[in-house]
């Protein structure tokens, strides 16, 4: 009898075995293998507020700069940002309470010490204008008494995107 029983649950074991083996996905054959994740996307963070300086008391459209061979302009309407453009490169809004340390002409996050999360900021908050151009997500960020956030929903920051 424990033979019968051994050889049915050696049976139903392989049976089940052998199915999974030819149903597993095989790296590398799928038609967009590596892909779903834009090709690991580099991030690059502008510190926005020190790029617009004193045209931020200033109302009207300014040029930042230069993102992928496009005019990146900003739109300041009393005192506070209300939009960015990069040309044709499509816009996303984003916020986060990470802070966000200021570095030259950059905003990088600050560094986890181990013991507590200083880069969270408490309720202060970071504003940011990204745009993709398929290699990079550029990111404008500004503290939030730069920006006209009231009007606009915001996405919460990935950084792993």
């Amino acid at each position: 009898m424990a033979r019968k029983s051994l050889a049915t649950a050696l049976l139903v074991s392989i049976s089940l075995i052998i199915p999974g083996n030819f149903a597993t996905a095989q790296p590398g054959k799928e038609k967009n293998a590596g892909k779903e994740r834009g090709k690991g996307h580099k991030h690059k963070q502008m510190n926005g507020h020190n790029l617009l300086g004193a045209k931020l008391k200033q109302n009207g459209k300014h040029v930042l700069g230069k993102l992928a061979n496009r005019d990146v302009t900003v739109d300041v309407k009393n005192g506070k940002v209300a939009a960015m453009q990069a040309g044709d490169l499509p816009m996303k809004r984003v916020k986060t309470k990470q802070k966000m340390a200021m570095i030259d002409n950059a905003i990088i996050p600050v560094a986890w010490t181990g013991l507590k999360l200083a880069q969270y900021a408490g309720d202060a908050e970071y504003y940011g204008y990204c745009f993709d151009d398929g290699y990079e997500f550029t990111c404008y960020w500004y503290p939030a008494e730069d920006v006209d956030y009231a009007d606009y929903s915001w996405d919460e920051y990935d950084p792993y995107y």
